[in-house]
């Protein structure tokens, strides 16, 4: 290991790794909403009541 450059191989691999997973739990999300029976539109509007009533907490 001569060349400093081999440091970033272990960082690489994990960064890549990271990636993957992140795809795959996204990947994972998006079939689960496309089956839901709430559909996209009653979740985003259940989000968007949640995220009110956390402000008026604030």
């Amino acid at each position: 290991m001569e060349h400093p450059l081999w440091l970033l191989v272990p960082w690489l691999v994990f960064a890549v790794g990271m990636g993957l997973k992140a795809w795959k739990v996204t990947r994972l999300i998006n079939r689960q909403m496309r089956r839901s029976t709430w559909g996209t539109e009653r979740y985003r509007a259940e989000l968007e009541r949640s995220w009110q009533r956390n402000q008026s907490v604030r």
